[in-house]
Parts: C-alpha cells; structure tokens; sequence
C-alpha cells in the first residue's frame, strides 16, 4: 500500500485562513499519532513560515504507568522532527502517580475517567495557556475508534470550546482514513524515523503509552505478558485494589485463566 494522499484542498485553505501563532502535535509514541504526524508535516511546516507560527510536539509520560520504551521512541521520533522540520519538543507528566489513583478509585471508562482528566487533560490545558492563539491541535483521532469519540469528532477541522473555557482548533488528519492497524503500520515502515514505534508494535502488539488501560483488548495485554514477565502487576492488583472484581482480572489475566474474545476488553461495560 501506497502512503496516504497529502493534506486536502479544503483544510489547507481554511489553516491559512484561520493563520495559527501555534501548531501543537499530540503525539503519544503510538502508530495512529506517528501518522498523523506523517501525512501533515510537511505542509505545518509550510504553513507556519507562511504565516509565522511555531510548531511543537506535546508528549505527555503517564507517571507510574508509560512503558520507558515508549517514552524513548517517543523522543526519539520527536528529537528526529526537530533535527529535520523544526518542530519543539515539549514533554511533560503530571505530578502525581497513576497506581496512587488505581488503588483509590480502581480504573474507569468514559471522558471523565480520572486517568485521562488528571494524567492528560490536566495537561492539556496547562499547556494550551502557555502558547500564542490560535491554536491548532493536530491529533490521531477518528471518528471510527470508538463511539464517544464518533459523536464528538464531526469533521476533520473543527473549532473546541472545553468544559473549562479552553478554545482551539483540533485537526484530525485520519478523520476519513479507511485504514486497519496492520495497513497504518505498513505506511509507517517505509520511513526509518518511525521504526522505534513499529517496534513497539511488533514486540508488545501496542504502543505502550499506557501500560494498563480499561479500553486495551485482551488480546493486547496477553501478548504484553509474553514478551515481560508480568507478574507484578497481578501482585499489585492484590496489594492495592480494593475490589474483588478488579483482582479477579488481573489475576485471570496473568493465569490464562480469562477466554480472550476479540471484542474484550480489560474491563467490561458497567465496570466500576
């Protein structure tokens, strides 16, 4: 397969319209962010000499739960587009530690999960109000993830107003992309600076942004388990979590003792 066509007449035309001061890349290690990356970098670059704007790559370690490899081939990939596009890297994590929020709540889905409000949007934010306006947020969101994400993502342009006032631009450059994971990852292949998050793919069938997540197949974190021991998790599970129901999945995870469907997922709607 082919790469993917370059950035539509449309967008283009209404990004130099709209002349941003920033250009921020959400960018998580992971195969959907990396390229996203891919298919825009080349005119972001164009569009801020044109207009005078900055770009810059937010990559935020998700304490207590980031796989260092991920974290490394994030910077990695990062350090390679500042070198080559002149692209910031900016890295940043929260203060606080992901098992520290595990043992008090357990893990939770939907937006207002504690793991994506204190771990990412928290930052998110902080971040958003340290740099010029406009800004234009590029991610690797498709309406096709998931179906949260289905009602909120409604075109591939679109102007953002958060809960808290916050107001952007957010760009979603795989919004029509007909691609399977395997396909994406064969684009990236083709380009040497991405390898070190093809790896991450080969090695652990994940980016490992987040090592454990309520919304990772099974199937992901299975084949996570053959290639480290991890054995510490379902001790942790043990030690820490309160609920019976949240021990119980850890340890049928790391027993083999779960049936892996290919729909399932860490923790099961209704999980609380």
């Amino acid at each position: 397969m082919g790469d993917p066509g370059p950035v539509g007449e449309a967008v283009r035309e209404r990004l130099l319209r709209l002349r941003p001061r920033t250009i921020l890349y959400l960018f998580s290690g992971g195969k959907d962010s990396a390229l996203a990356l891919l298919l825009t970098r080349d005119f972001a670059r164009e569009l801020a000499e044109r207009v005078g704007a900055r770009v810059y790559m937010l990559y935020i370690v998700v304490t207590g739960n980031t796989h260092p490899l991920n974290a490394y081939a994030a910077a990695t990939v990062m350090e390679w587009h500042r070198r080559h596009y002149g692209f910031e890297p900016i890295y940043r994590a929260s203060d606080r530690v992901f098992q520290e929020y595990a043992a008090k709540f357990g893990l939770q889905k939907g937006s207002s999960r504690w793991c994506y409000t204190q771990f990412k949007e928290k930052i998110f934010r902080e971040v958003e109000r340290s740099l010029l306006k406009p800004i234009v947020e590029i991610d690797g969101m498709s309406p096709g993830d998931s179906k949260q994400r289905s009602e909120k993502i409604t075109e591939e342009l679109q102007r953002i107003v958060t809960a808290r006032g916050s107001k952007f631009w957010a760009w979603h450059p795989l919004f029509s992309l007909q691609m399977s994971d395997d396909e994406k990852l064969e684009v990236l292949r083709k380009h040497p600076e991405f390898e070190p998050i093809v790896y991450l793919y080969e090695a652990f069938g994940d980016s490992m942004n987040c090592v454990v997540c309520p919304y990772k197949p099974l199937r992901k974190m299975m084949k996570y388990r053959l290639a480290e021991d991890a054995r510490i998790l379902q001790r942790f599970a043990q030690a820490c979590l309160r609920s019976e129901h949240w021990r119980r999945y850890f340890n049928g995870l790391l027993d083999g003792a779960l049936e892996v469907g290919a729909g399932d997922t860490l923790l099961r709607e209704g999980a609380r």
